[in-house]
């Protein structure tokens, strides 16, 4: 595990300055107590810059340019696995020998460990008794969200018997690429340009009656198994990344303030009595990422009627005036932030249980 190696190397600087860096950062300072010399950036001659790039500092801990670190410390590269797939032959071909990729794996680990001594977010890997022996396994499908425009992988994962492919964005593709697509029925399938995977989300709310429903990405799987389905459980997610200096300012990364505004404004509007509760998560260091969930129906029909209910509203009320709500791909980002705000704001009402997720390049 990456904290023995840091406890082995006393030293170390993470390569990286954003969720996954953060996270790795304040995991390995609870697990270790010792701190990176800095973060590191590449291939950057300057200083990187706030908020459009990079921090200056996190937490007071400098971020330096690549170029500025000694080829001989231990550097463990906490990127996702698509950067780090450029980033490690660049280290390696600039005599950085001492290098440890934070996979995803590796990196559900380290944060598992920390939310468990913080007594947030448990995994279904602490779990003593898996639902291995009921006679009855609930009806449960996992739907894998394909579009004709994803990049090439250099490997594909395998589907298993409860998982199926479904297009997003049919009604515009140029081509069909699945047997189930989400231009049938009731469905959005034409505003897939600003809902990205969420037209699939919704045609599943929709047209589907499963016991259980999971969303995964054709490179992001989500490792959830039918024998993990149990009584006790309503709902499972990936671990919640953490953001510096808070979630708002991440999003900020992916769209602008005129969007989030709009969010804001929308939520203020629809949901008075929650609205500081919602913000207070927006500003909070917890992010679901990716739309990746698995629930039982009821929790899913109510998380996509609140969901889609505020998407609606913004689009009837700010199109005017935010034009990348209709425009670019901002609803999938605003569906992304919401999906976060709706599963942070149920922890005490939902049995939420976390799952690993598995990248593919």
């Amino acid at each position: 595990m990456v904290a023995d190696e840091v406890l082995k190397n006393k030293k170390y600087v993470i390569y990286g300055a954003q969720v996954i860096a953060f996270g790795a950062y304040k995991a390995l300072m609870n697990l270790t107590g010792i701190s990176p010399e800095c973060f590191a950036v590449g291939k950057s001659k300057g200083k990187p810059t706030y908020p459009l790039g990079n921090p200056e500092d996190i937490e007071g801990i400098p971020v330096r340019p690549i170029e500025e670190i000694s080829k001989e410390m231990f550097i463990i590269v906490g990127v996702t696995e698509m950067i780090q797939k450029e980033v490690l032959p660049f280290l390696a071909e600039n005599g950085y020998k001492h290098v440890f990729p934070l996979i995803q794996h590796e990196e559900h680990l380290l944060m598992s460990e920390y939310y468990r001594r913080l007594g947030l977010f448990p995994t279904i890997e602490k779990l003593s008794v898996i639902n291995e022996s009921t006679k009855r396994q609930p009806d449960f499908m996992l739907y894998e969200v394909k579009n004709d425009r994803d990049k090439p992988l250099s490997c594909f994962p395998q589907l298993y018997s409860y998982e199926k492919t479904i297009q997003a964005g049919a009604a515009i593709a140029e081509k069909s690429i699945a047997d189930i697509r989400d231009d049938a029925g009731i469905n959005i399938s034409e505003k897939n340009r600003m809902y990205c995977e969420m037209s699939a989300v919704y045609w599943i709310w929709k047209n589907t009656d499963h016991d259980w429903i999971g969303i995964e990405h054709y490179r992001r799987h989500f490792l959830v198994k039918p024998e993990m389905l149990r009584d006790d459980i309503d709902v499972f997610l990936p671990l919640p990344y953490m953001c510096y200096p808070h979630e708002m300012k991440h999003v900020l990364r992916f769209t602008t303030e005129k969007v989030m505004y709009a969010l804001l404004e929308t939520l203020k509007v629809l949901y008075p009595d929650k609205y500081e509760e919602y913000r207070k998560i927006l500003y909070g260091q917890y992010q679901y990422c990716y739309n990746i969930i698995c629930a039982r129906r009821y929790v899913f029909d109510n998380y996509c009627r609140w969901l889609f209910g505020i998407t609606e509203y913004m689009e009837k009320n700010f199109a005017e005036e935010v034009t990348d709500l209709m425009t670019t791909r901002t609803l999938g980002y605003v569906s992304e932030v919401l999906t976060s705000v709706y599963y942070m704001s149920h922890q005490h009402d939902l049995r939420i249980m976390h799952v690993e997720k598995e990248f593919y390049v």
